[in-house]
């Protein structure tokens, strides 16, 4: 995919879910998971060393926002809520239980979570789509500006994928962010 933008992708700093290892991919129940002291420090860190960015767009989960807030108040910019940007969304029974329990899910041969959602959930190639889908969208709204996107996990290795033209699912996701890191998509280097 070709960017008229220079658009930088962020993932969250770490969060409260991350600490207890538990996966919180669901609308209803992600508001309990904000940002933790040490994640708030990485998003301060990592916003020293960032571009000046024109604006910021969020995942609507409040890990993501409180990370984009950091980076927008910063840099004395606007922050616009991406509903597009939102975490992989697992089936219900899966949102709030050890990573451990939904890897085994995820990973189960006989489950095919690449093409296939799973009881409500959606499935990577669903995911990839809509990542697509929403890049695309940010890029046509601007011209000649530099955007940082705030997601997650799943959604950020989906944009590296797409910048790369493939979907491999999930992975192992070799070129995955830690928390708080920025990915410049144009060129796919790792920038803070």
């Amino acid at each position: 995919m070709i960017l008229q933008n220079q658009i930088y992708v962020m993932r969250h700093g770490e969060s409260v879910n991350n600490v207890l290892g538990v996966e919180s991919c669901r609308f209803e129940t992600q508001t309990q998971f904000g940002l933790t002291d040490d994640g708030r420090a990485q998003v301060v860190a990592t916003g020293h060393g960032a571009p000046q960015f024109d604006i910021v767009y969020s995942s609507p989960f409040r890990r993501a926002i409180e990370t984009a807030q950091i980076v927008t108040e910063q840099q004395n910019i606007e922050l616009s809520i991406e509903h597009d940007l939102h975490e992989f969304k697992l089936p219900t029974e899966l949102d709030q239980q050890p990573y451990e329990v939904a890897e085994t899910i995820i990973h189960e041969p006989t489950n095919d979570i690449n093409h296939t959602p799973l009881n409500g959930g959606e499935s990577f190639d669903i995911m990839h789509e809509r990542m697509k889908q929403a890049l695309s969208a940010i890029d046509a709204r601007h011209e000649n500006s530099t955007i940082l996107l705030v997601s997650h996990g799943s959604p950020v290795e989906a944009l590296i994928q797409i910048m790369k033209n493939k979907n491999t699912g999930f992975g192992p996701f070799e070129e995955l962010p830690k928390n708080a890191e920025i990915i410049h998509l144009n060129s796919l280097n790792l920038i803070a």
